[in-house]
């Protein structure tokens, strides 16, 4: 029975903790990551409501053209010499009925226009997805090499102590000085420092990936991982112009042209007459001699239709200015997307440029890690025969803790540049 007592509240707990455990042991892959990021991240969200306010607009548009309906109930209330000649108070509902018949193109223009700006918001958005997917990119392969550092300071902390365990019982035996115990010990605290920063690097590079990828600053989970797989050179396999005609940029910068040409339209459309219809019904109700033909009535009903042709003559030149502005801005637009074709251009070979030097980077770092592996299994062996001093396996130490620490900034730089390539050459990993 006393047994029963204690198993239910530790059953207890370890349902509680259950939820919290499985969140601990998550595992975040890249392909996770980039989705998390696609469907979370605030700037796509944002990116999708300007989406929206588009679309709107452009339903508002597209109902210019539509008869439009206006009701309005007017009260008054007069005094001498008015109320002899008027009704001295009283109220008249009106409905008006309009509708546009001609604006010069104005309206038609209008909807091309607001179709134009919900093209353009959802390129805008292609944009920022490959933003958010490339920072995704970069943040993982950060958080990688965050842990590979950890990992890597974990294992020369065991060979400092290995080396300062064998050159304490050299001491002891009178077979070595003190100061080559002093030094490992400075290089224990230093590694000692390192851990603690690298350990520090790993939180911070978790909370950057757990914002971009919408997780609520959250460092509960792992990344599986590591700095391996293929680093190859890659070579320039299509066309510039295959490359800007895939980029969002570009077509963002086209879409806009087409919209500042539809803008031309409708300022040119203010040279040309306006015609409108209006029909409105209208009621009087109030104290008596408000109906003229029947001076003992309190009430009236009527109604009138009009007819408004608006037709431009003379403005000193604004109309045409505007027209004049709008064609310089269109101009302005059409060099700044031969600017933007001509940078991504450069762009793209940057980043190919990146990505072989990083490959380079990982292949000399490979050679130089496993120089630095035989160069410390022959000072430790040394060491066990005396022919050398334990300052000369420390340094061999130190040499082999840079060149792995290299590889893994190599490794981490090739996986971030590659990323940045695919970005370059308008392909989004989703």
């Amino acid at each position: 029975m006393n047994l029963i007592q204690y198993i239910k509240p530790l059953l207890a707990i370890a349902i509680i903790s259950l939820p919290y455990w499985a969140t601990a042991q998550r595992e975040l892959t890249l392909e996770e990551a980039r989705r998390l990021a696609v469907a979370r991240n605030n700037n796509l969200k944002a990116a999708q409501q300007r989406i929206e306010a588009a679309k709107a607009q452009k339903a508002e548009a597209d109902a210019k053209d539509k008869p439009r309906l206006d009701g309005a109930i007017t009260g008054w209330y007069v005094g001498d010499p008015l109320y002899k000649l008027l009704p001295k108070y009283g109220v008249s509902p009106s409905v008006t009925a309009s509708q546009p018949v001609y604006a010069g193109g104005k309206i038609r223009a209008g909807k091309e226009m607001a179709a134009k700006g919900v093209e353009i918001t959802e390129e805008q958005k292609v944009l920022t997805t490959a933003e958010v997917v490339l920072a995704t990119e970069s943040a993982y392969w950060q958080v990688v090499s965050a842990k590979e550092k950890i990992k890597l300071a974990q294992q020369f902390a065991r060979q400092l102590e290995g080396l300062y365990t064998e050159l304490n019982n050299a001491y002891t035996a009178g077979l070595t000085y003190k100061n080559d115990i002093l030094r490992v010990k400075v290089q224990q605290n230093d590694n000692e420092l390192n851990l603690t920063r690298a350990n520090d690097a790993l939180v911070l590079t978790k909370l950057n990936l757990a914002q971009i990828t919408g997780m609520c600053d959250s460092t509960e989970f792992d990344i599986p991982d590591s700095v391996v797989g293929e680093f190859n050179k890659e070579t320039l396999s299509r066309s510039i112009d295959e490359i800007t005609a895939n980029r969002p940029e570009i077509r963002i910068l086209q879409k806009s042209i087409e919209a500042e040409k539809i803008q031309e339209k409708i300022l040119k459309a203010d040279f040309k007459p306006t015609i409108g219809l209006s029909a409105t019904g209208l009621g009087g109700f109030g104290k008596q001699g408000i109906n003229f033909s029947k001076p003992t009535s309190n009430s009236f009903t009527s109604y009138y239709g009009t007819v408004q042709l608006s037709i431009p003559i003379f403005d000193w030149g604004q109309r045409k200015q505007k027209v004049k502005q709008q064609q310089h801005t269109i101009e302005a637009q059409q060099y700044q997307l031969q600017e933007t074709k001509e940078k991504i251009s450069l762009e793209v070979q940057q980043a190919y440029l990146q990505l072989n030097e990083s490959a380079k980077r990982v292949e000399l770092s490979s050679a130089s890690l496993e120089q630095a592996d035989e160069n410390l299994r022959l000072s430790n062996d040394r060491l066990k025969v005396g022919t050398i001093t334990g300052q000369d396996v420390l340094e061999a130490q130190t040499i082999w803790q840079q060149a792995f620490s290299n590889i893994i900034d190599a490794k981490a730089a090739y996986r971030t540049n590659e990323a940045k390539l695919y970005k370059a050459l308008g392909i989004t990993r989703l």
